[in-house]
């Protein structure tokens, strides 16, 4: 549960952000993007890091699966090689935006695998929200589409939990869309509902040089092109965080990797997610 200073500060900071990115003030805020894998980024947030004087990025996983098989048709060589691939696409994507690379970071988790690692995830960006000490973290949303980007919301609700812990003032967090399944089909670029009050949406339609912009970013990604396709360009979404129950699937029926029949499933996924928990004293509840 959270106090009423924590989100009062979390409510004033998405406030000042919203305010910042629909246009209508400057924006003074220091944001922080986690991002699930290289390219989410650019999916998610182009307007975030086209319009945020004070952003930093940091991916939790690096983008390349253990297997094989989910690798891009581009990849060659090893599994660091891949990484490597995706980590210099990410790189030329964000400089189109001005965001340096010393402003770029990873965690260091394994592409579909980042579940396994979320107490030492949580450590590492424990330290960086010391380090950066943002006023907003973005994050993908809990609901199904992808385990990392899955463990990715958890990693930033625990983080923050440590935070208070440690006396420290949370940093608010707002979601960006990733995607999920709805009605038998992979849904891009829209939240699915959290819960019967869910979080008001910020909608930021991008100029035609944003979109422009955003395509390039896209571009960049060459390895991922036959994803990405998939996903607009007109317009990007935002939210502040809703609460999660992290023990329960995030909607009825399955989930869309187990659609794709990954190896783990949602089931699985939430055991893991509640060791973890426990491990870190925490509750599932964020």
């Amino acid at each position: 549960m959270k106090s009423g200073a924590d989100l009062s500060s979390r409510r004033t900071a998405w406030d000042r952000f919203e305010s910042g990115l629909a246009g209508k003030k400057e924006l003074e805020l220091r944001v922080l993007l986690l991002a699930a894998h290289p390219d989410d980024e650019t999916i998610g947030a182009s307007s975030v890091m086209n319009r945020v004087p004070d952003v930093s990025v940091v991916f939790l996983t690096d983008g390349a699966p253990r297997d094989p098989r989910f690798w891009s048709p581009d990849a060659k060589g090893t599994r660091a090689d891949y990484a490597n691939m995706r980590w210099h696409e990410a790189i030329a994507a964000m400089a189109l935006v001005n965001v340096p690379a010393e402003r770029i970071l990873c965690l260091g988790g394994v592409d579909q695998d980042a579940i396994n690692s979320v107490p030492v995830l949580v450590r590492r960006f424990v330290e960086l929200l010391g380090q950066l000490q943002p006023d907003v973290v973005v994050t993908h949303p809990y609901e199904g589409g992808h385990p990392d980007h899955d463990t990715a919301a958890l990693v930033v609700h625990l983080a923050a939990k440590a935070a208070v812990r440690g006396g420290h003032k949370p940093p608010a967090i707002v979601e960006m869309t990733s995607y999920h399944l709805r009605d038998s089909r992979c849904v891009t670029g829209e939240f699915l509902p959290a819960n019967s009050i869910s979080a008001p949406e910020l909608v930021i339609e991008l100029s035609p040089e944003e979109q422009a912009i955003k395509k390039k970013m896209i571009e960049c990604h060459r390895s991922q092109r036959l994803v990405l396709e998939e996903f607009p360009l007109s317009a990007e979404r935002f939210r502040l965080a809703p609460e999660y129950d992290f023990a329960r699937p995030p909607h009825f029926g399955k989930l869309w990797y187990e659609c794709l029949r990954w190896p783990l499933t949602g089931e699985r996924w939430r055991e893991l997610a509640l060791q973890a928990v426990a491990q870190m004293g925490g509750a599932a509840c964020a």
